[in-house]
């Protein structure tokens, strides 16, 4: 079973992608980064000392905290392409720098057009309101980028399972995932 992993749209604070972003640089292909990159990525946000930061924020760029990576990989993922980053505050200058940008290496195609609501934004490129995938196509991968729709990070259900086990105190903020249609 797989779920769209989404930025708990409740959660009080965000982060902004990076300025002075190559152009030719891409996270939402499946690829791997081969050109060389100047980092660490600098995020921006409003935040100020004392804020807690989301650990998981996706704006086509992911940001993501170490912890929330360390469960990740601990629950089997491993397609990631970490880059270290921090996050400065553009307030009081507060930098939080245990975070990478993170690049998902794939890329499947799995929605089940016929069951799911959407919109065709360009031809092969979809805005689900709501998403049916054929699960078998998914062939158990346990994290991977949508093909039909590249900016949607879906999770199978056993790491989504294994991170809420491991932060039984709700200690990881920013992150939720959203049901999809099987």
């Amino acid at each position: 079973m797989y779920f769209e992993l989404t930025i708990d749209t409740f959660f009080d604070c965000s982060i902004e992608r990076p300025d002075g972003l190559p152009s030719t640089l891409c996270l939402i292909d499946g690829t791997a980064i081969t050109d060389t990159v100047d980092n660490p990525f600098v995020f921006k946000t409003k935040a100020t000392e004392g804020e807690i930061l989301p650990d998981f924020w996706a704006n086509g760029f992911p940001a993501m905290s170490e912890r929330f990576v360390t469960l990740l990989e601990e629950a089997g993922v491993d397609n990631l392409q970490k880059f270290p980053a921090i996050i400065k505050s553009e307030i009081d200058d507060t930098v939080w720098d245990n975070y990478y940008l993170v690049n998902i290496l794939d890329l499947i195609s799995c929605a089940d057009l016929p069951n799911s609501d959407y919109t065709e934004t360009f031809p092969g490129n979809y805005d689900f309101d709501d998403l049916a995938i054929n699960a078998e196509k998914a062939k158990g991968a346990l994290l991977f980028r949508l093909q039909e729709s590249p900016s949607m990070i879906i999770i199978h259900k056993t790491v989504g399972k294994y991170i809420m086990e491991n932060d039984p105190d709700e200690e990881l903020k920013g992150w939720d995932v959203k049901e999809i249609i099987q």
